[in-house]
């Protein structure tokens, strides 16, 4: 780590997700984006250009010419295991968009790499700085709800989704995981045990991929959980809705993420729900959330003191996805094994 008061850093990953990072990481004071990666050369080049940094298509070429302290992983979870693999070895701290894998083996992996070489890493959850969630789990950690009876989370987009991705990447890993993160968080100490998954599939068939998932959690304390995941919304809808309900022996908490203030209408064009909390832009700028969730990880990174996601959770969260993805498959409840 350099004494300079600043974090250098790389993003590794061009698309949509490493742009915003890219983006936040070039605005904050006390980071600097010394180059973005990618292996598509031509969207590496276009982001370094457009951030003022050096560009790569290559990581271990990266790490070899530049100094860096550390490195925003932002490719898809399948890849996230290559990515961390010569970054962790470099001595690196990584900043690894969720999901911290796309299975739970994997993900051990990841950890052990990270321990192994006395890095520091951080999965971007970003609900952890959604206030309406932080508000809830605090509350139930202070004991105003009393203990949890039952969870009941929420999360919808148009089927533009799994059209756009046509099944690359899952419901869980590309949006649910936040929930099951949620979940777990809600209910500390208790650990889900069992999973029972049932899904329904007419709309987007023809794009390889699932409408509704329900996905039943049981806890060690009797807790049950119900997390539904659906791609079926029509377009030209509101594109992003969730909430949630938690509910406990002497109160509940309710969460509602649906309109979000402002609604363009446009003549020929369908009606526009602007995405307003986690990463809207505005002044030519990313805001919101992730911006809050990045400049936790610079600004933490820098002074030694504890990240706000629990990397023990991001893996328990890949966990109960797997248990749930093996539900799918028999079609039967299945034990949670650790």
């Amino acid at each position: 780590m350099n004494n300079s008061g600043v974090l250098r850093m790389a993003v590794v990953g061009c698309g949509y997700f490493g742009e915003k990072h890219a983006d936040i990481i070039g605005q904050l004071s006390n980071a600097e984006l010394v180059a973005v990666c990618d292996k598509n050369w031509e969207a590496a080049k276009r982001l370094a250009q457009r951030t003022s940094c050096k560009a790569y298509e290559d990581i271990e070429e990266m790490l070899a010419k530049e100094q860096l302290d550390a490195v925003s992983i932002a490719v898809s979870e399948t890849f996230h295991l290559d990515a961390v693999r010569p970054v962790a070895k470099a001595g690196k701290h990584i900043l690894l968009e969720k999901p911290i894998a796309r299975n739970t083996e994997e993900a051990l992996e990841i950890v052990r790499l990270a321990e192994e070489n006395q890095i520091r890493l951080m999965v971007g959850h970003v609900l952890k700085w959604d206030g309406r969630y932080q508000y809830t789990a605090e509350a139930i950690a202070r004991g105003d709800l009393g203990e949890v009876i039952s969870m009941y989370l929420k999360r919808s987009s148009t089927n533009g989704t799994v059209k756009r991705l046509h099944g690359k990447i899952s419901m869980f890993h590309y949006m649910g995981v936040h929930d099951f993160e949620a979940m777990l968080t809600f209910a500390e100490p208790a650990r889900p045990v069992k999973a029972y998954a049932q899904w329904v599939g007419k709309k987007n068939v023809p794009y390889n991929g699932k409408d509704t998932v329900f996905n039943t959690i049981t806890f060690d304390n009797g807790i049950v959980a119900c997390i539904q995941l659906c791609w079926a919304l029509p377009e030209g809808s509101l594109d992003f809705v969730a909430c949630a309900e938690v509910v406990g022996t002497k109160g509940a908490s309710y969460i509602d993420v649906k309109d979000q203030g402002l609604s363009i209408y446009r003549e020929e064009a369908p009606v526009e729900y602007p995405e307003l909390t986690y990463w809207p832009e505005y002044y030519g700028h990313v805001h919101g959330k992730l911006r809050e969730e990045i400049s936790h990880f610079v600004k933490n990174t820098l002074s030694g003191e504890p990240y706000a996601v629990s990397t023990e959770r991001a893996v328990e969260a890949v966990r109960t996805i797997d248990a749930c993805f093996e539900s799918l498959k028999t079609g039967m409840p299945v034990t949670i094994e650790r």
